[in-house]
C-alpha cells in the first residue's frame, strides 16, 4: 500500500457516444437521462425473450419469462457521463451481464456467496419500492448516510438479497449480514491489513481503490483496530465511492480538511458515488466527524 496520487477524471465535453445495434449505430443521448433511458431499452431488446419499458428517467422495468425485474442506470448514466469514449464498451458489458442475470434459470442462493456492500440511504429506499415481495431489505444502518447491504456475489452479477432466499439457509437478516461480513473479511482482511505496516504516524491520506467491496470494510470496524492504535486511536476513514476508501491519522493537522476534499474530487469522478463525509474510528464503531470543529 503505498500514499496514492489522487487523479480525478476529466468530464468530457461530448454529450453523444453510439453502440453498434444488428449492423447499425444506436445513438445514446449523454445530456437527457429519458432519453438515455429509452437507447438503453433497446438495448436491452436485442436480448432473447426480454421486454424493457421506462419507468421513470434511469429505471427500467425489464419482463422475462421468470418475471419482472427493476433496472436503475444512474450509475450507468453517470459513468458515460465522465467517460464518454468508454461508455459504449461499459454499456454494453454491463446490458449483456444484467440480460443473462435476468433470464438464466435461478440458483440456489450458498452461504459461500453472501456478502456485505456499504451504500447511501437512497439505495436502500429504492430496494425497498421495487420490492415486489414486500419484504424489507436485508440492510442495516452503518454511520451517516450509509447502510450495509446484504448482496449475493456471483462471477457476473452482484445482487441484492430477500428474506425467501435466506429462508432455504435457514438464517435470518442479521445472520446474513453476519455471514457476509465474515466472508468480506475472508476475502479481502488479509490484504488490507498486510498494508498497515506501510502507513506511518503523521503521514498524509492514503488509500486503496480497485475492488468493488473495498467499502465494504467499514462495515468491520474491528479490522481497522490496529491502524487505529498506531494512531493512538485517532483514525479518520472515509469511503467516497464503492472501490475507494481514504484513511489518514486524525492527530496530525489539516488532514481532517484533506480527506474531505479528497472525498469530494473522488465521489465527483466515481461510478459508484457513496459519501463525502468524514469518519472517525472509536472503540464502539464509526462516528461523523464535524469539520468545523476539527484539527
Amino acid at each position: 500500500m503505498q500514499k496514492f496520487a489522487l487523479v480525478v477524471a476529466a468530464l468530457l465535453s461530448g454529450v453523444f457516444c453510439s453502440i453498434p445495434s444488428d449492423g447499425q449505430e444506436l445513438p445514446l443521448r449523454l445530456d437527457d437521462a429519458r432519453a438515455f433511458t429509452e437507447s438503453v431499452a433497446k438495448i436491452y431488446e436485442q436480448a432473447p425473450g426480454v421486454k424493457a419499458r421506462v419507468v421513470a428517467p434511469l429505471r427500467l422495468e425489464i419482463h422475462t419469462e421468470r418475471g419482472d425485474f427493476q433496472a436503475y442506470l444512474d450509475t450507468s448514466y453517470a459513468t458515460c457521463q465522465l467517460h464518454v469514449s468508454a461508455c459504449a464498451g461499459f454499456l454494453r458489458r454491463q446490458v449483456d451481464a444484467m440480460a443473462t442475470a435476468f433470464t438464466a434459470a435461478p440458483t440456489a442462493l450458498t452461504t459461500a456467496e453472501l456478502r456485505v456492500t456499504v451504500r447511501p440511504s437512497v439505495y436502500v429506499d429504492e430496494i425497498a419500492a421495487a420490492s415486489r415481495e414486500k419484504s424489507p431489505p436485508i440492510a442495516e444502518p452503518l454511520v451517516g448516510d450509509l447502510w450495509v447491504i446484504g448482496v449475493r456475489d456471483q462471477p457476473t452479477t452482484i445482487s441484492t438479497i430477500s428474506q425467501s432466499e435466506l429462508d432455504t439457509l435457514k438464517l435470518d437478516a442479521a445472520g446474513a449480514l453476519a455471514a457476509g461480513k465474515r466472508n468480506i473479511e475472508a476475502t479481502l482482511g488479509a490484504k488490507f491489513q498486510a498494508g498497515i505496516p506501510q502507513v506511518q504516524p503523521g503521514e498524509g491520506v492514503a488509500g486503496l481503490r480497485g475492488n468493488d467491496y473495498l467499502a465494504s470494510l467499514l462495515a468491520l470496524p474491528d479490522l481497522w483496530t490496529p491502524l487505529a492504535e498506531r494512531f493512538d486511536g485517532q483514525l479518520y476513514v472515509a469511503a467516497p465511492a464503492s472501490d475507494y476508501i481514504i484513511f489518514a491519522d486524525a492527530r496530525a493537522k489539516g488532514n481532517a480538511a484533506e480527506m474531505a476534499r479528497f472525498a469530494v474530487e473522488i465521489a465527483r469522478a466515481a461510478k459508484r458515488p457513496l459519501s463525502t463525509d468524514v469518519f472517525e474510528w472509536t472503540l464502539t464503531g464509526w462516528e461523523v466527524v464535524d469539520l468545523a470543529k476539527a484539527k
